[in-house]
């Protein structure tokens, strides 16, 4: 006989606390999610169905939970993410995905401010979206950029942190670089604000490099540039999309994704 058990009340950092990260993602090993955008987790047992509810914070930490969630988080009604388990292991938010031109990434402040695009293709998730997430609990940073030979290589910062658009989405913190990419973001970009075209922060880096970015006196990425197939022309300069650290600032990359997983690897 098989035996429904509901647990509405279990918190998943008493989880966490109680079994440890390990065994919790092993636990969240077996959840399927169900529905549309919706929440709920279903865990069957070999003997016992296990129904779990539960509100998602992040993404689930488990390997094949891919696809779009829902999550909430204090400040905003609930939203949904974009979730990746394959690039770099399981529990990644995507913060942005590129991989064309057809999405125009030369956008005013609003639209940066709230986000754009299509989660099933090239998107921003938006900068209110990405301060509720990191404030919420501690999170690292992670890119991934394809240049046209077919290399992909990857920057990893253990801990990533924006303030509110009262202070202009002001990146107060960035952990250590670890990664094969080089380290393009921590020189000029650590304590940069936010600019786009129409609210430059630092000048006029924004409208110089053609592209949003977090901007100190410019800087050594702008991944948010134009789409460029591969090397151009030195007097498009540093306007592609480009990372100085890998194939220099006159190389614009095929593709990219801006991911995110909160440290704790705890999903709810």
């Amino acid at each position: 006989m098989k035996v429904l058990w509901i647990c509405l009340t279990v918190p998943c950092l008493t989880l966490c606390q109680l079994f440890g990260v390990g065994a919790l993602s092993a636990f969240n090993s077996s959840f399927e999610l169900i529905g549309n955008n919706n929440s709920t987790l279903i865990s069957e047992g070999k003997d016992i169905n296990h129904v779990i509810y539960n509100t998602l914070t992040t993404c689930p930490y488990a390997y094949g939970e891919e696809g779009i969630y829902e999550i909430t988080v204090p400040g905003l009604e609930p939203f949904p993410v974009l979730c990746n388990a394959q690039i770099a292991g399981a529990g990644y938010i995507v913060v942005a995905s590129r991989t064309n031109a057809e999405t125009n990434f030369y956008r005013n402040w609003k639209a940066f401010k709230l986000g754009f695009g299509d989660m099933s293709g090239d998107f921003f998730l938006g900068l209110d979206k990405l301060h509720a997430i990191t404030k919420s609990q501690t999170y690292e940073l992670y890119f991934q950029l394809e240049d046209f030979e077919g290399s992909t290589r990857f920057a990893r910062y253990d801990e990533f942190y924006i303030e509110n658009e009262n202070e202009s989405y002001k990146m107060t913190k960035l952990g250590t670089y670890t990664g094969d990419a080089g380290d393009s973001l921590t020189e000029k970009s650590k304590f940069g604000e936010f600019s786009t075209f129409d609210r430059d922060n630092h000048g006029e880096c924004a409208k110089e490099r053609l592209g949003a970015w977090w901007h100190t006196r410019c800087t050594y990425s702008n991944l948010f540039g134009m789409y460029y197939e591969g090397a151009h022309n030195s007097s498009l300069g540093w306007t592609g999309m480009s990372w100085e650290a890998w194939h220099g600032n006159n190389y614009s990359f095929k593709a990219m994704k801006i991911m995110i997983r909160a440290k704790n690897l705890c999903p709810c």
